[in-house]
């Protein structure tokens, strides 16, 4: 039990006048001059000695007002014993069953320390206990899962959103770690401390699947790569080390919710204790396919939790198909085609003159494509497989009437058609007076003069800022040296027209890639023959080139995320559980300014709202952000209108889940788990250090101090009866001097 000598700390009298310094200075000065003029009036009317008695209550009673204007405080300081409670959270997942010690469990490791805490910490600081795996739970309840996970980031998410979480003064968390680096969790308003459950790997036998890389993207029926990277220890011994001669590595392919059939594998010598695995895959499936590298089980290992990774594959069909035809493949064609191979969505054919009346076709085929080995379609129909045609630089002579009638009509129509710069191009090509020349967003001469060549830097004109077509590229442009080496002299852009690219040649400021509409349709033309250049420079320009093109041909031709008229990105491919999604959402067209949204957020067929909110310095750019509570199946649905009528629908599904099996690294990691305290405000304790975080916590939280504050001059009754015993006593005196 505490003295009363460690429960009061200090007692103050602090002074808390009821006017500013400079009035209360005025009122003394005032007090004194009145006394003084009071006992000099006494003086004359009576003997010195009677007049001190007369003056004496006089002096009291103005004492006792002024002790109330001054209003003297009492400030006692007080140190009390605290009283709250700790809430502790357990790892419940399976990871946490690994006897990675080889005596005990984690689990059973964590809940001892947690007893141990319970007698350690001050008698009037309690301990709540909760466990947690993919939620937050009582002790002992188990998940229907075979295979408990870890979504430590949902779990963080839920508890910052309890209401009682106010009435504990810190969270303790006992855990071996997710199996995967959490961004920018949501955290709780108090103290958060982590305790790390692990022992000393070097000492595990054991068998682990470290890493695994696949391509975002593949094509259907199209060979790609699976790469492992295994990892082994042998730490313990018992002839572990020898067993590693021959681990077999399988690859499987998700045909359901939890089913996997073998499609290939390889025996691999793991001796050396590390081994990259290359896995060829073809898939016939499109849609996101998911692979697991799975290696066998050894004798003696310590888990088969992380023998295994899996990946995700988006397996897609040809689906946009670009025609480029030119009377020669040069250096551009090279370039252009690698480019817009990296976009597995994207089918590139070429089809190019050999000699005079003879065409060859290079890249994907189509089927009924034959007809192209007599030249470029001298009809509307013959162009309308391919969602986007780009024409090279060669004179508008080498055309016949009917190839560019059918050209405007399949712009006309809806198509997208892309004009390269070069000698042969625009006015130089003496397109000027041809059908062709309602399609250019420029004006075209037959006098124009040759294209200049030199080094002419690249800026974004105002109305280029913010396009999603140049988004990437902006700011590559602003921070980078790109340049143009050889430019068309075309003339002014055409009213409708939109310049995303410019440049100054001497005087002049020229646009030299700009885009129009036509009839349902758009163009673009570029007006220089070295844009191509770009990919071949060093970071960060060369991806510059390519990002251009990719993102160019699937805005103009309306096959973005999004459709014909929004261009919605993500911030993330795949999302955790309690991790933020971010999306920006960019308004296609300069007349689609005006427009309203509505948007939610669908999980077990619950929808929520989601705010759309338009960026600032951004014009037609809009962002939602929410996070995912827990794993399961979300879709998100945005319509945009226009007026009262629904302009566009755009729908999202989102499998939230880790991207990593349970238990794929079982090594604690410290670094992330320190941060992680850190950015709670708590403090991080290795296993063997956990018996430290009572004696911290009672030094910070044991005993708190209070001031209490009582006005000596409202306590109680005793001035008002100072006050009236000060009148009596005058009244009487007064009495027997006979003044009455």
């Amino acid at each position: 039990m505490l003295s009363p000598a460690d429960h009061l700390l200090l007692a103050v009298i602090q002074w808390h006048p009821r006017f500013s310094g400079v009035w209360c200075g005025a009122i003394m000065f005032a007090a004194a001059a009145w006394l003084y003029y009071l006992q000099r009036r006494i003086l004359r009317r009576v003997q010195p000695g009677k007049a001190r008695w007369l003056l004496l209550p006089k002096v009291l009673a103005l004492v006792a007002l002024l002790f109330v204007l001054f209003d003297p405080v009492s400030a006692v300081q007080k140190n009390e014993v605290t009283k709250g409670k700790l809430l502790v959270l357990v790892d419940s997942s399976a990871s946490m069953e690994v006897a990675d010690d080889y005596r005990q469990p984690r689990i059973a490791r964590a809940r001892n320390i947690v007893e141990s805490w319970k007698s350690a910490l001050p008698r009037d600081v309690s301990v709540d206990e909760l466990e947690f795996d993919t939620t937050i739970h009582s002790p002992g309840v188990k998940s229907a899962a075979d295979r408990r996970g870890t979504d430590l980031g949902g779990c963080l998410l839920a508890l910052s959103e309890r209401n009682d979480l106010a009435s504990y003064l810190g969270v303790a968390l006992l855990t071996d770690g997710g199996d995967e680096l959490l961004e920018n969790p949501a955290m709780p308003k108090l103290p958060l401390y982590v305790v790390g459950i692990d022992a000393d790997p070097s000492a595990w036998n054991d068998v682990a699947v470290v890493g695994a890389e696949c391509p975002a993207s593949a094509e259907k029926d199209v060979n790609f790569e699976i790469s492992a990277d295994l990892q082994a220890r042998a730490g313990h011994g018992g002839g572990f080390a020898q067993r590693l001669a021959q681990v077999h590595v399988v690859l499987e392919h998700a045909t359901g919710t939890n089913a996997w059939a073998k499609i290939g594998g390889q025996t691999v010598d793991l001796s050396n204790l590390h081994r990259v695995v290359r896995l060829p895959v073809i898939s016939s499936e499109v849609g996101i396919q998911r692979f697991r590298v799975n290696v066998e089980p050894v004798d003696g290992e310590l888990s088969p939790l992380n023998n295994s990774r899996i990946v995700t594959v988006n397996v897609q069909k040809k689906s946009l198909h670009v025609l480029f035809f030119a009377e020669e493949l040069g250096q551009e064609f090279k370039v252009l085609r690698n480019e817009l191979a990296h976009d597995p969505g994207i089918a590139f054919t070429a089809l190019f003159r050999t000699t005079a009346s003879r065409y060859m076709l290079q890249g994907d085929r189509q089927p009924g494509d034959e007809a192209l080995a007599d030249g470029f379609p001298a009809t509307k129909k013959g162009l309308e497989p391919y969602d986007a045609i780009v024409i090279g630089s060669f004179p508008a002579a080498d055309y016949s009437p009917a190839q560019m009638q059918a050209l405007a009509q399949y712009c006309e129509n809806g198509g997208t058609v892309f004009f390269l710069g070069g000698d042969s191009s625009f006015g130089r090509g003496g397109y000027a007076n041809t059908p062709l020349a309602a399609l250019f967003p420029w004006r075209i001469s037959d006098r124009e003069p040759e294209p200049a060549h030199g080094i002419f830097p690249v800026r974004v004109p105002p109305m280029g800022t913010g396009n999603p077509m140049l988004a990437g590229i902006e700011e590559i442009v602003a921070r980078n040296s790109v340049t143009f080496d050889a430019v068309n002299f075309v003339d002014e852009l055409k009213p409708g027209a939109q310049s995303l690219l410019g440049t100054r040649v001497g005087e002049r400021e020229l646009a030299v890639v700009a885009t129009q509409p036509f009839g349902k349709g758009k163009v673009m033309a570029i007006a220089s023959s070295t844009l191509w250049k770009w990919a071949l420079q060093p970071e960060p320009v060369r991806p510059a080139y390519g990002l251009f093109w990719r993102q160019s041909v699937r805005i103009l031709t309306g096959k973005t995320e999004g459709g014909q008229n929004l261009d919605v990105r993500w911030n993330k491919d795949f999302y955790r559980p309690g991790e933020m999604a971010a999306s920006e959402i960019h308004v296609l067209g300069a007349d689609l300014a005006a427009l309203q949204f509505n948007a939610t957020l669908s999980a077990r067929n619950q929808p929520e709202p989601v705010t759309v909110e338009p960026v600032a310095g951004q014009s037609q750019t809009f962002a939602v952000r929410f996070r995912f509570r827990e794993r399961g199946d979300y879709n998100f649905r945005l319509v945009a209108y226009r007026g009262a009528r629904v302009l566009e629908t755009y729908e999202k599904n989102f499998p939230v889940a880790p991207l990593l099996p349970e238990g794929s690294r079982l090594e604690t990691d410290e670094i992330f788990l320190k941060k992680l305290a850190e950015a709670g405000g708590g403090a991080y304790f290795r296993e063997g250090e956990a018996g430290q975080l009572p004696a911290q916590f009672t030094g910070k939280y044991s005993r708190k101090i209070t001031v209490e504050e009582s006005s000596l001059a409202e306590a109680g009754p005793w001035f008002l009866l100072v006050f009236l015993g000060v009148l009596v006593f005058e009244w009487i005196l007064r009495r027997k001097l006979g003044l009455f």
